[in-house]
């Protein structure tokens, strides 16, 4: 069991400690008696089990062994799985608070760095969760959105872009090499377009639609960790999102630290001082042992957090730097941000990079204005005081990592899936022709061959009807958010089953998004299954389980920025379909994947991408 898990060279823990460590696993073998579920190990429960075999693999086969109500054990924590769908919408409606994540990884952390988890909106509980959700909210209401559709719209458009001006450079030198009459030349010529690995594309593409939209800034400048030049991912990538791993200065960049965040939320990428997590009576002293010592991919988590940490407060000094008064607004005492300055920002200055935070019509707020909404808030569960800078702090890196990674994720996705259905892409492509303007030859000044009158508006958008469809059976078939968590406060009773206070409670997402009683064909890609009756659907939406498709999470809880996530999706899908055709390249079905806090491609996606012949797919 230790030598699965790697662990290192410790002295046995003293015989208090075992003896402690002894008596809270009997009680917590008795607490849990009655509710079946495989066979957990001492110390480490069935984290083995989730290590050798995907806990989507493993929760999937649980459930057909013991039943919808199971509990499973990773380290010294229990979790009940609710797989029923009824039973799974009445704890996410009826219950509020995230359960703490349960990768070790982050329980190691220390200071600062530990203070992000408890402050950030994820794992933020009760009145001060609403505090925080009140203040985010304001960021995706409808102006808002609509706000960012030309930042997201040109995102797209720059991709776009430069893979066309990667195609044609690739063709060049192919019809060149075909000219000197070299057989392997001749060959590797009769092959058209450009090989490019996809997620790293889309986490790149997500991470600007961040900077610019929330921040007003542009993530690929050197002073963010960038490299000041916007690279297409090679194709040889062992990891998902290949990306520079470090800035011209050196440091970690950007999209490496959030990828790499994203990599040890892994099981596979647990620290070997993931034991310590098994004695909580000696994990305050743990943490620092394991920080000081750290293998590899604890390192790792801390390099990239360190990373994330300082971008974070980078963009908080900008922030300041741009609206600082003659009066020294913009800096901090005792810790807090100033409340004069945030509501300040709430009123005026310069509508990109912070203001107006928030707009008198219809609560929206201006691109860039992210941080001037979270200046202005207050904690209600406090007095109504005004954030400090580490509240702060665990938002910025919230919104960086949340919209860096599952937007990413679907997208990549969906071309996958594509690429491997020509004939929906064909669907898609007919759909793209019918509402965007037609395909031509690149002559405007960005190269992306479309001019102003050729932006992709929110009118346009809502047209795309099974581009969004495409999108939601990508999630249904590949949730980047593959489960979720309650937390109970008092005991509750699920299908008959006694559930003690404070329990972990896991709804299988992945499980319900392909249950047979849910889904027709629950393995095959039908995008039409998300399209009304009357646009070509093939199943009853209105029938259909009110729970059995949720991608965004549900009730309360529900992701606050599904809309913002949605509409960027759309956006880079319609543009790269209207201009490009994608071809799988061959070993990648099935498609490896990577299961951790999200589900992502393990290797990423690697397509052949040339450009659309003008009524072709």
């Amino acid at each position: 069991m230790l030598t699965l898990l790697k662990l290192p060279s410790l002295t046995p823990p003293p015989p208090a400690m075992q003896i402690i460590t002894l008596l809270q696993e009997v009680v917590t073998r008795w607490r849990y008696r009655h509710i079946p579920g495989p066979r957990p190990r001492w110390l480490t429960g069935n984290i083995n089990d989730i290590i050798k075999g995907g806990l989507i693999n493993c929760t999937n086969g649980w459930i057909q062994q013991y039943g919808p109500v199971i509990r499973f054990r990773l380290m010294g924590r229990v979790f009940v799985m609710i797989s029923d769908p009824d039973a799974a919408r009445s704890v996410l409606t009826k219950l509020t608070n995230h359960a703490q994540l349960a990768n070790p990884n982050m329980h190691l952390m220390t200071g600062n760095l530990r203070a992000m988890d408890r402050f950030g909106l994820l794992m933020a509980k009760d009145d001060y969760w609403r505090s925080l959700r009140t203040a985010w909210q304001p960021a995706f209401a409808p102006p808002s959105l609509r706000g960012y559709q030309a930042l997201m719209d040109a995102e797209a458009r720059s991709l776009v872009a430069r893979l066309e001006a990667r195609i044609a450079a690739a063709e060049a030198q192919a019809a060149e090499a075909a000219q000197a009459a070299e057989a392997e030349a001749q060959a590797a010529a009769g092959r058209e377009g450009l090989a490019v690995e996809v997620h790293g594309e889309m986490s790149r593409l997500t991470l600007a639609v961040v900077g610019t939209a929330a921040y007003g800034v542009d993530f690929n400048s050197p002073e963010y960790g960038g490299s000041g030049v916007a690279a297409l991912s090679p194709t040889t990538s062992s990891a998902p999102a290949s990306a520079p791993a470090s800035s011209p200065s050196g440091e970690l960049s950007l999209v490496a630290a959030c990828n790499d965040w994203f990599r040890t939320m892994s099981p596979a990428q647990r620290s070997k001082w993931a034991i310590a997590t098994a004695f909580p009576v000696a994990l305050p002293l743990l943490r620092h042992v394991a920080c000081a010592l750290a293998d590899g991919p604890l390192a790792m988590h801390i390099r990239a957090r360190r990373m994330l940490s300082k971008t974070s407060i980078r963009l908080m000094d900008d922030w300041r730097a741009r609206h600082a008064t003659g009066n020294g607004n913009g800096a901090t005492t005792n810790g807090s941000a100033p409340a004069a300055n945030g509501t300040a920002a709430a009123n005026g200055g310069a509508a990109n990079g912070g203001g107006p935070a928030v707009r008198a019509a219809g609560g929206g707020v201006a691109p860039g204005s992210f941080l001037g909404l979270m200046l202005a808030a207050r904690d209600k569960s406090s007095g109504g005081r005004a954030l400090s800078d580490a509240e702060i702090e665990a938002q910025v890196q919230t919104f960086l990592l949340a919209g860096f990674e599952t937007t990413a994720n679907a997208l990549t996705f969906a071309v996958y899936l594509l690429a491997l259905h020509p004939d929906k892409a064909a669907c898609l492509v007919a759909e793209l022709d019918r509402h965007l303007p037609p395909h031509r030859p690149a002559g405007s000044a960005d190269g992306s061959g479309l001019d102003a009158a050729d932006e992709l508006t929110m009118e346009t958008l809502d047209k795309l009807v099974y581009t969004e469809a495409v999108i939601n059976e990508a999630m249904r078939l590949f949730p980047p958010a593959h489960g979720t968590t309650r937390i109970n406060e008092k005991p509750m009773q699920i299908l008959g089953y006694d559930i003690p206070a404070g329990s972990t409670l896991w709804i299988p997402i992945a499980h319900l998004h392909k249950k047979d009683s849910l889904w027709a064909e629950p393995e095959a890609f039908r995008p039409e299954r998300f399209l009304p009756a009357d646009a070509g659907g093939v199943e009853q939406l209105a029938a259909r389980h009110p729970h059995a498709h949720q991608p965004f999470g549900a009730g309360t809880r529900m992701c606050v920025g599904w809309r913002f996530a949605m509409q960027e999706a759309k956006t880079v899908l319609a543009r790269l379909f209207q201009r490009l055709a994608f071809e799988l390249e061959p070993g990648q079905v099935p498609l490896p994947l990577s299961v951790g806090l999200t589900l992502a491609p393990k290797h990423g996606v690697v397509v052949r991408i040339r450009r659309r012949r003008h009524g072709a797919a």
